[in-house]
């Protein structure tokens, strides 16, 4: 009998931050900042997938050439006072999971 969990890594990564606009997608030591999570999450042997919660097309494209999968972000989610609650609570709605790893990419 197969008891494997399915686990996926969340990485919400919102492309309408005031402080740093698109900080996720800054270089940092050579690479975006959003790359460094998505490839912690791809070398690990426990997730199998990886999913960037995003409503930013910029964010998806770069995202997307790490490696990880988009899950497209409604407007209303990606407003600066939104928990990550009901970020997570999207995720898990549209993407079947037994378990969920929140990665920040910040």
């Amino acid at each position: 009998m197969d008891n494997k969990k399915n686990i996926i890594a969340v990485i919400p990564a919102r492309g309408g931050s005031k402080g740093i606009p698109k900080k996720n997608i800054k270089i940092l030591y050579g690479k975006p900042l959003i790359v460094w999570s998505i490839e912690a999450a791809k070398k690990s042997k426990y997730i199998d997938r990886v999913i960037v919660s995003t409503e930013d097309k910029e964010i998806a494209k770069v995202a997307e050439r790490a490696g990880a999968e988009i899950l497209w972000r409604p407007a209303e989610l990606a407003l600066d006072e939104v928990p990550m609650v009901p970020v997570l609570q999207h995720a898990v709605q549209n993407i079947p999971a037994d378990i969920v790893v929140l990665l920040q990419p910040t």
